[in-house]
């Protein structure tokens, strides 16, 4: 069975709505001596970067032999997105192995690669076709973006119990997740229209 570049794109968004949700738990929850929280953080991320992978290489695939459907900014941000997520990951996996060791500025870049790539992801939406539905998808990755950024800022707060941390990290899994929201529910509206 081969997947064409509409079935990637639905197939990774629907990764990031689970990966994102997954994560927005583990940043709700009370830090604990089990790290469940960070196991919760780290799987979603993982989740997340399998979802942006599949979204990236949707885009290639609809790129190709249509040049003018090319999205290269929603290409290098699904991969810089994969990039960052994987980062997360891998930072959140060695303070669960070793909670002695602090990696958060490890951690911090990978969210902020995250922003990164969901902005590059908006401008490549921007750049395309102005309707409703592009509008909304816009807003959603820009909602990724900015929640990335929360969550990037709130690791380097070294109390893992400060109010402040806990804020920033909640605001910014929970925006995370609406964000993934649109812009699935986006990608699904638009596979439905070209069938």
């Amino acid at each position: 069975m081969f997947l064409e570049g509409d079935d990637l794109l639905t197939i990774g968004a629907y990764f990031l709505v689970a990966g994102t949700f997954i994560s927005a738990i583990g940043e709700t929850m009370k830090p604990d001596e089990n790290n469940f929280s960070k196991k919760f953080i780290r799987d979603g991320n993982g989740v997340q970067a399998v979802g942006n992978s599949l979204q990236g290489f949707g885009r290639i695939s609809i790129a190709k032999g249509n040049e003018e459907a090319a999205n290269l900014y929603g290409i290098i941000g699904s991969f810089t997105q994969a990039g960052g997520n994987s980062i997360n990951t891998a930072a959140n996996n060695i303070e669960i192995q070793d909670p002695s060791v602090s990696v958060s500025g490890f951690n911090s870049l990978g969210s902020t690669i995250q922003s990164m790539g969901a902005a590059l992801e908006a401008a490549g939406v921007e750049n395309g076709e102005n309707n409703m539905l592009s509008n909304l998808e816009t807003l959603g990755y820009s909602l990724i973006s900015v929640s990335a950024i929360l969550d990037a800022i709130g690791i380097l707060i070294e109390d893992e119990k400060s109010i402040q941390k806990r804020l920033l990290l909640a605001a910014g899994g929970w925006l995370e997740f609406i964000g993934a929201s649109l812009g699935a529910y986006v990608i699904i509206q638009a596979a439905e229209e070209s069938v």
